[in-house]
């Protein structure tokens, strides 16, 4: 990357004004001023600089003469008090460490290739999604991207697609150092993770607030695929207990990190199983094994459960069925879920609602099911999230 073919020096038109009076002509000027990223249009009137003028700044090409084919701010002419000696000439160098990334990026790409248009930052990492014609220039638009963003170490770009039970991506280092091991601060918790090892999407940051936001202090929150905590860990900063699940070792591994580094105490309780083992093991009692750890051997009652996993959640519904104790649960409420999944563009929330019920296997209670929109994740998909109370008839199905 040739840093110093990007010196370009610009032969300007320099306006002397009145330093009081600096606002007003900017605003009379507006669309003709000098308008580089690090560059101002308003600069100091000589060396040393004048106390009572200072040099607005017009862009390359903008004349006061009205010259064919140039633009020109020469209507504006008559509306000002011009100072005596007010038009010069200035040069102003504008280099690489000025412009931005988009605009280096636009100059060294070949034509019909684009710049990529955003990415998603994790610590000191950056994710990128390169596109296939843009891949031959990755470890280019790696380094830019570095120069530019003096926070980031690492640049990562996914390589295939998620096909494994851990939702983990396999990724290809193009910049930067080989350290994977991050750490992110979301509303005052944060998180320390392995983005190589875990699953990890800072765009679902806004709906982490928004959940855990419908939670109240001394409820019980039982989050079946809690990955690094997310919510298992904002959750118990509020105050509640937590008993937070995932498959994947690793991510109960920094799940148990980040319970410690945020100083949670036993607000956190961390598994490693299955998510079908789990959600039967709380309000079942089905496991005397974990006795002792689920609350000196008490039946947890949970307030709501979070199924965070969309690409398969949906699909452990049918674990709630004949799960509960009906003794245990007489005089309270039954949890409400909260089981994220997507929805193509050819179905409707009708047809979600009409397969979560086919995996529950009985209806929810009339009107019971708020299903909310989270985000965009592709052309003609979307995530929702599902919240409904868990019905009675499935609960207590083929028990007494």
């Amino acid at each position: 990357l040739d840093r110093e073919a990007f010196k370009q020096i610009l032969n300007l038109v320099a306006l002397r004004v009145p330093a009081r009076q600096c606002a007003d002509m900017m605003k009379a000027f507006r669309g003709f001023t000098l308008d580089r990223p690090r560059l101002k249009c308003i600069v100091n009137d000589g060396d040393p600089p004048r106390k009572d003028t200072k040099l607005l700044l017009l862009e390359e090409g903008v004349t006061l003469e009205s010259k064919s084919g140039k633009p020109t701010a020469c209507r504006l002419a008559p509306t000002l008090t011009w100072l005596p000696g007010c038009m010069s000439s200035v040069q102003v160098t504008l280099e690489y460490s000025m412009l931005s990334a988009d605009a280096v990026l636009k100059k060294l790409l070949p034509e019909g290739v684009d710049a990529p248009s955003s990415f998603e930052t994790i610590g000191h990492i950056a994710h990128l999604n390169l596109r296939d014609e843009q891949l031959p220039y990755r470890h280019l638009i790696a380094q830019v991207l570095l120069d530019k963003n003096p926070h980031l170490k690492t640049i990562v770009n996914k390589v295939g697609s998620i096909e494994n039970e851990f939702r983990v991506f396999n990724m290809e280092v193009i910049g930067g150092e080989q350290r994977l091991e991050t750490e992110v601060t979301q509303h005052g918790a944060r998180f320390k993770l392995d983005f190589s090892q875990v699953y990890w999407n800072s765009r679902l940051e806004s709906e982490h607030l928004r959940l855990v936001g419908t939670m109240e202090r001394g409820q019980v929150l039982v989050d079946m695929m809690a990955g690094i905590g997310p919510f298992a860990v904002p959750a118990a900063q509020k105050g509640l207990t937590v008993y937070a699940n995932d498959l994947n070792p690793r991510s109960t591994h920094y799940l148990a990190v980040n319970v410690r580094l945020n100083r949670l105490g036993d607000g956190v309780r961390v598994f490693n199983m299955d998510g079908r083992a789990f959600l039967r093991l709380l309000p079942a009692r089905q496991a005397a094994a974990h006795q002792r750890e689920v609350q000196g051997g008490a039946n947890v009652t949970a307030h709501m459960m979070v199924m965070n996993l969309p690409a398969s959640a949906i699909e452990f519904l049918d674990a709630f069925n004949g799960a509960f104790d009906p003794v245990a649960w007489a005089d309270r409420p039954l949890p409400t879920v909260h089981c994220y999944t997507f929805k193509r563009a050819n179905e409707t929330e009708a047809d979600i609602v009409a397969k979560a019920e086919g995996y529950l296997g009985g209806p929810m209670e009339a009107g019971a099911c708020v299903v909310h929109t989270v985000r965009d994740v592709a052309p003609n998909k979307l995530m929702l999230c599902l919240s409904f109370r868990v019905p009675k008839a499935v609960a207590f199905n083929s028990r007494s």
